[in-house]
């Protein structure tokens, strides 16, 4: 019985590989992370919920949730939500996008005569049905291609797959900077949809990045919504690769960590410290649970954590790095006090009042 040409790319050696651990390249592809928070109003060019999918784009006003409605074999998602109508503009842009490190796509041969497809797969649902575009973006040489996918039937889980040919032109970097985007505009003006979209690899040209035709998000209660997001070496979509809350968690906290955590109740201890600058300043330390890609940034939560010494009780109001060498998983930090706490050299501890936390950002 002779086999058709998927039975074949299933069977050949390179497919076959993949069909094991770590085909997907996406990491919190099934959106189970949020470390951030489920839900944020008015997002803007950020990270805002959902761990390693950045909106871009100024344009109107969107809520971005983690939602609990998925397709079968899911049990979260990633929601953008229309909270005003939008007026037509040529700069008008809100998408969802996910970036990746250099050295983490070498597999993929870009810039070479052997140079590998790729297959995106992705469960999507939206209230409005037509036309959407999905495009790779190659940041170290400013390349592009850009394909369309369809939504057939209102507020119904459809899968989609798009397979886009490998880039014999320009290799990525071998580093941990961003080389590699995969962008899913929902509102694109003629800034970006005017000229001929690049269906095939080619210098990045901005109007050519989405389709004309492209059905926008646009209108009060109009939402997009998507899950399931695989990114994998070949022309075949394979079933999502599923991993573990607690291995997503990891991977993420790569890019974003948070000490302390949103939801906690009551006061637990951090970890000790001392005094210096006349009491002025706490000096401690902490143990990231992963190494993070480069040197993070450390900011405070909404609720600040505190430093407690000898009965005296006073917010953290900043942080800066004592110490930091890359690549490390500890960090030697000093916290500029909202008022004194005590003498120099006096013991404290670095503390957590309920919600409190600091973040360590690293993202891409």
């Amino acid at each position: 019985m002779a086999l058709n040409q998927v039975g074949l790319e299933r069977l050949n050696t390179a497919t076959t590989k993949k069909i094991g651990t770590n085909k997907n390249l996406i990491i919190n592809g099934a959106m189970q992370v949020a470390q951030r928070g489920t839900s944020k109003t008015n997002v803007q060019d950020e990270y805002a919920t959902v761990d390693r999918f950045r909106t871009n784009g100024t344009t109107g006003t969107f809520t971005m949730s983690q939602e609990s409605d998925a397709p079968a074999g899911f049990a979260k998602s990633l929601k953008m939500l229309a909270t005003a109508d939008i007026s037509a503009a040529a700069g008008n842009l809100k998408e969802v996008y996910y970036s990746f490190e250099g050295q983490d796509l070498q597999q993929l041969e870009k810039g070479t005569s052997t140079a590998k497809k790729v297959t995106l797969s992705f469960y999507v649902k939206s209230n409005v049905t037509g036309l959407k575009t999905a495009y790779l973006l190659d940041k170290d040489n400013t390349r592009l291609i850009s394909k369309d996918y369809t939504i057939n039937v209102s507020a119904t889980w459809e899968r989609k797959t798009i397979t886009f040919d490998g880039d014999t032109t320009g290799a990525l970097d071998n580093d941990n900077a961003r080389s590699f985007d995969v962008h899913f505009p929902i509102v694109a003006g003629s800034t970006y949809t005017g000229g001929t979209q690049s269906t095939a690899w080619g210098a990045d040209t901005v109007n050519e990045r989405v389709n004309s035709s492209i059905t926008q998000i646009d209108t009060t209660n109009e939402y997009w919504q998507i899950t399931g997001i695989q990114l994998e070496v070949g022309s075949v979509a394979t079933d999502f690769e599923h991993r573990s809350f607690g291995q997503e968690l990891a991977l993420c906290q790569r890019y974003f960590q948070q000490i302390g955590a949103s939801g906690q109740d009551g006061t637990y201890v951090i970890n000790g410290g001392y005094l210096f600058g006349n009491g002025a300043f706490i000096a401690t330390g902490y143990t990231m649970p992963v190494m993070m890609r480069a040197t993070p940034t450390i900011a405070n939560g909404s609720t600040k954590l505190f430093c407690k010494s000898d009965g005296v009780q006073t917010n953290i109001d900043t942080y800066n790095f004592i110490e930091f060498v890359y690549p490390s998983t500890h960090i030697s930090i000093s916290g500029q006090l909202a008022s004194d706490a005590g003498d120099d050299n006096e013991l404290c501890v670095w503390a957590n009042p309920t919600n409190g936390l600091a973040t360590l950002d690293s993202e891409l």
